[in-house]
């Protein structure tokens, strides 16, 4: 893979997360003898906005247009039409890595606690961990019309109160300090959940590495396979999503990881849909908040695991409760548009005053639009169109930050990211 940098406009627009039809269905692997398959939801980056602090007014629509292309105006649709979605497909359980909430509003964290609260209700366990959304934030307001005012944040300590019954109540080992804990999820199977931002956002605290080892050790004397969950990502799965990405003592934990044979590690956070080989592979599954509003699916067999990307059918949930907005009912469509303006006037807005041949701003700004939409949704299918497309863009107006960013997208063939076979 290419590694570049890229624009100031782009990056603002990135930072504001700190990344459309579903694939064809693969069948599950057939299980080895006399196991039974366990099959695990994985999904972040929900984002969910407590609806008692919006009005979708046009201050929040204005921070919705100019941002890096997230739902907000229908979360509670989107998190509605998921949670329906899992008591429908009824998962062994329900993991969620992180960012929770929209900036770490107390009220949103305990409003999705409500509705995660439903899943358990039907026999689905639902383990969570803290994004660097959810904790110690600073900007969490409540928007009415054209004004916003402050409204409560939530302190780790909120969190884990809050969100105890969510997995570390459950747990067969908790670390104190940072928050990470075990769950047994089947005989020979268990899974890690790190907590890397209750005790400094994006690091996994140096003294927990002791309990990391035993838990390790001790699961690989007991002969079960491990599989691991993070918010921030242990690889590196492109240079501009380092630092404030990466987790910040990421080598040390992969070292443990791959010394004691982790399966795999699956994560967030980039808002983009990437695998990535390394001494442990790294799935990123892209936001439930983005389209296409994602979550993964992984079965575990007792030998490997399969990964495969699943979308929320919105639109199937809409029509289910007689809701009427255009929107909702042809969301997949309206989702992928809202998105592509985004990143569409990223660039035609910059180019206004750029002297350039006829029709060349919007070859331009539907190349980055184009690209970026395949790059978040990890549906790449047209690359050789779009390199064709950067080639004119630097023919009419040279190289720059932004056809860097877009040349190392188009040249990076990493392993297909909506399904992963790891054995």
């Amino acid at each position: 893979m290419k590694y570049v940098r890229f624009s100031l406009g782009l990056c603002l627009a990135m930072l504001m997360l700190c990344a459309c039809a579903s694939p064809e269905s693969k069948s599950d692997p057939a299980p080895t003898s006399a196991q039974e398959r366990v099959r695990i939801v994985v999904a972040s980056d929900l984002h969910y906005l407590s609806q008692a602090l919006t009005d979708n007014g046009p201050l929040f629509r204005r921070i919705v247009e100019h941002g890096d292309g997230k739902l907000m105006l229908d979360i509670e649709a989107i998190t509605e039409a998921f949670v329906e979605q899992m008591i429908s497909e009824r998962p062994d359980a329900v993991v969620l890595t992180g960012d929770l909430s929209f900036n770490g509003e107390a009220q949103s964290l305990a409003d999705l606690a409500e509705k995660l609260g439903r899943l358990q209700e039907t026999g689905i366990p639902v383990l969570v961990i803290p994004g660097n959304h959810d904790v110690r934030r600073s900007g969490t307001y409540r928007y009415s019309g054209d004004s916003y005012e402050p409204v409560p944040n939530a302190s780790a300590d909120d969190f884990r109160k809050l969100y105890a019954a969510f997995g570390p109540q459950q747990a067969s080992s908790v670390d104190t300090l940072s928050g990470s804990y075990v769950w047994e999820a089947a005989e020979g199977l268990r899974l890690l959940l790190l907590d890397t931002n209750s005790v400094v956002v994006n690091s996994f605290q140096s003294e927990s590495l002791d309990w990391l080892e035993s838990e390790l050790r001790e699961a690989n004397e007991a002969g079960a396979q491990v599989i691991c969950f993070s918010h921030q990502n242990l690889l590196i799965h492109n240079s501009m999503f380092v630092f404030g990405y990466q987790i910040s003592n990421a080598d040390a934990v992969m070292e443990l990881l791959a010394q004691y044979g982790v399966l795999a590690n699956l994560c967030g956070h980039v808002h983009i849909q990437h695998a990535l080989d390394g001494p442990v592979p790294e799935i990123l599954t892209s936001p439930l908040s983005l389209v296409p509003c994602r979550y993964g699916l992984f079965v575990w067999d007792g030998a490997g695991l399969t990964y495969e990307a699943r979308s929320v059918d919105v639109s199937a949930w809409a029509r289910r409760h007689g809701r009427t907005e255009e929107q909702l009912l042809s969301f997949d469509t309206y989702a992928a548009e809202s998105f592509y303006q985004i990143y569409y006037r990223q660039i035609a807005d910059g180019l206004t005053e750029v002297e350039l041949p006829d029709g060349a701003q919007e070859r331009m700004a539907r190349c980055f639009a184009d690209t970026n939409l395949a790059y978040f949704t990890g549906t790449m299918s047209e690359r050789e169109r779009l390199l064709t497309e950067l080639d004119f863009w630097v023919s009419v107006a040279g190289e720059s930050f932004e056809t860097a960013y877009l040349r190392g997208i188009l040249q990076d063939e990493s392993p297909d990211p909506l399904y992963v076979q790891l054995r």
